[in-house]
């Protein structure tokens, strides 16, 4: 009896063990198929469903580059000029496209332009760049925006060889009643003109002209004007290509900041388009920092004048 009942209890021990291990396997089956099936399903919405930095990098790449219109005269070389093969070029030009080439949010044209449209073009906002070896003066700071310096200028007064006046231009009234030339609407003009303004009794007289600069030296060099004043760096320019018989006369600081109000000249950019100075600013500053616009310089003008930023 006794041995009859343990060999039973044995038996139902060993079967309620099986039961319980079907179950538990069956439970760890479970387990395992809802797993499989929920990482399966995961891995499936993550594959059709790009991640944030995916759909940020997309919208990126498709975004379209924001068009700034750029307008220059074209004159005066080697700053912006047409060449031989009507192709737009010179320092200015190089510089802005270098800038610009800094600059994959914008996409730059430059339109070639008579020089007082420049602004009538950004007061109307039709470009929002001029780029014409521009300096600052008061009244073109009421207007438009200035970016940071692109070029160190200087002057200078050009006189035929052996003239008595060429012996140095300390203040304007060494240039009172001389004949010169000059464009309407350049910072030289405007300060040739607010001294005749003051001075009625003795002023300079200005003949208006949008003829070259070259032609404006030989005009000078042929007696037709006692005196042009030029930027620097263009007189040295057209100097060694022509080899006028022509002096250049350095000028007073004191003559210099009246056509000048700082040694430098500028990107003019029209009103309400800050943003896009700010970005210029900080593409500027690569360009000189990395040797872009002492190599620029070099090229047209043998020498740098590149401004210094601190």
């Amino acid at each position: 009896m006794k041995k009859n009942i343990t060999g039973k209890s044995i038996v139902g021990v060993l079967t309620a063990v099986a039961v319980l291990g079907a179950l538990t396997g069956c439970k760890s089956s479970a387990n395992a198929s809802a797993t499989k099936a929920v990482e399966e399903t995961t891995k499936t919405e993550s594959s059709a469903e790009p991640t944030k930095q995916e759909e940020s990098s997309e919208a990126a790449a498709t975004v379209e580059p924001v068009v700034v219109h750029a307008a220059t005269g074209g004159s005066p070389k080697p700053f912006t000029f047409v060449d031989s093969s009507n192709q737009l070029t010179g320092h200015n030009i190089e510089l802005i496209k270098a800038v610009f080439d800094r600059l994959p949010q914008y996409k730059l044209e430059i339109e070639v332009t008579d020089f007082p449209s420049i602004f009538a073009g950004l007061d109307s906002d039709r470009y929002q760049i001029g780029v014409n070896n521009f300096a600052k003066n008061e009244k073109r700071k009421e207007k438009y925006l200035f970016t940071d310096p692109i070029f160190a200028n200087e002057y200078v007064a050009i006189f035929a060889k052996n003239n008595d006046k060429a012996a140095g231009i300390e203040t304007w009234d060494d240039l009172a009643g001389l004949k010169t030339i000059s464009s309407a609407g350049i910072n030289i003009t405007t300060a040739l003109e607010n001294y005749n303004t003051s001075n009625p009794q003795n002023p300079i007289a200005i003949e208006y002209s949008d003829e070259d600069l070259v032609l404006q030296i030989q005009d000078v060099e042929a007696g037709k004007y006692d005196f042009v004043l030029m930027d620097k760096p263009m007189f040295e320019y057209y100097q060694k290509e022509f080899n006028f018989n022509v002096d250049g006369v350095s000028i007073s600081n004191t003559l210099s900041k009246d056509l000048m109000e700082e040694p430098f000249s500028y990107l003019i950019v029209s009103k309400g388009n800050e943003k896009l100075v700010e970005d210029i600013n900080k593409a500027l500053k690569e360009v000189i920092q990395d040797g872009t616009s002492k190599e620029i310089n070099l090229k047209w003008f043998g020498s740098d004048y590149s401004p210094s930023y601190k």
